[in-house]
């Protein structure tokens, strides 16, 4: 789907935990934290499994995720005994959904900016567990990570991949953003934590497969026009040889193509090549006709497939330039 992205990334939360002190918090060799279910972490002795304590952990969520599965097991750990310092840690492999932002017009060198949105959507009522009011969203600082993780930044967010793009790097600029925003559901005043990502999509295969294999196609219907008049016939089958061939290369591109309402650059550049092809093969009938019909002498019609040639080279020329540069020469003859 268009507007779907997989992504694999870890999130990283920080908070100071509160409940009350039951039994001894101290962290003492013999015990670990470990998950119970998604909202809960449990402190053992390692001896015997037998629960010290339990602690509430913030139900974070990806609020735009369609679907999404943990890569391992989530973990927990208090980072500081006195302040209750908490680090609960996963990693993800999610299908995010970027609604209608995502434009693919320049496929396959198209770029995006990717978001991210987490939040936390239980229990954030006045009163209740994690009050909005008392437990708002920020963002960690080397103090709350202590060195546990590689960018203390945030409800954080590292480690991202992402299948089939590439992440834009920018001159003094960080690899991802964040920001916090309004949550997108319902009516609630609470706030959500944005995490931009400027990604351009991994177009190699298209650049040094498709493209080639186009302009060679071209070239080799343009040398067809040099045969003399008597094999004009074959000259002709050869070219619709090769609009066979480049129709066979459009079915098995737009197979694998984005699903969407508007013509894409691949796209265009397919309908160019096999429109020049067309072309081509009108130009040689055409001269076909003045030479048997009208009598024009083959030496002048050789000056029009002369003049033909040049022309179709520097179309070829356009089309490459469009493809790799987004520049054209002929910009009136876009399709």
């Amino acid at each position: 789907v268009q507007s779907h992205v997989m992504m694999r990334f870890r999130v990283t939360l920080f908070w100071n935990d509160d409940s009350p002190e039951d039994t001894p918090l101290g962290r003492i060799p013999s015990t670990i934290w470990t998950m119970r279910g998604r909202m809960n972490a449990c402190q053992e002795q390692v001896s015997n499994d037998r629960v010290k304590k339990t602690i509430d952990v913030p139900p974070i969520s990806i609020i735009n995720a369609v679907q999404f599965e943990t890569i391992g097991t989530a973990e927990v750990e208090m980072l500081n005994e006195e302040s209750k310092l908490m680090r609960w840690t996963c990693m993800y492999s999610a299908t995010l959904f970027q609604g209608d932002n995502m434009k693919v017009e320049n496929f396959p060198h198209d770029e995006h900016e990717l978001v991210l949105k987490l939040g936390i959507l239980a229990h954030r009522r006045s009163g209740q567990r994690w009050d909005k009011r008392k437990w708002a969203l920020g963002l960690a600082t080397d103090k709350d990570s202590r060195g546990t993780t590689r960018i203390p930044h945030g409800l954080l967010v590292d480690h991202v991949s992402i299948p089939d793009f590439k992440i834009c790097k920018t001159e003094g600029k960080e690899d991802l953003e964040f920001e916090f925003v309004p949550m997108p559901l319902g009516h609630s005043s609470d706030q959500c934590l944005n995490v931009k990502l400027n990604v351009r999509r991994e177009s190699r295969h298209y650049d040094r497969n498709i493209m080639p294999l186009l302009a060679l196609l071209n070239v080799v219907a343009i040398t067809c026009l040099v045969r003399n008049f008597a094999s004009a016939t074959a000259s002709t089958e050869t070219m619709l040889s090769i609009a066979f061939v480049e129709i066979g290369i459009r079915l098995t591109v737009d197979s694998r193509l984005p699903s969407v309402g508007y013509q894409i650059k691949i796209q265009s550049v397919l309908n160019q090549c096999f429109f020049l092809l067309c072309f081509l093969v009108l130009e040689t009938n055409f001269v076909f006709w003045l030479v048997k019909k009208h009598g024009w002498t083959v030496a002048t019609t050789d000056w029009i497939d002369f003049y033909v040639a040049i022309f179709a080279l520097a179309y070829t020329g356009h089309v490459w330039s469009f493809y790799y540069y987004d520049w054209t020469l002929f910009p009136l003859l876009d399709f």
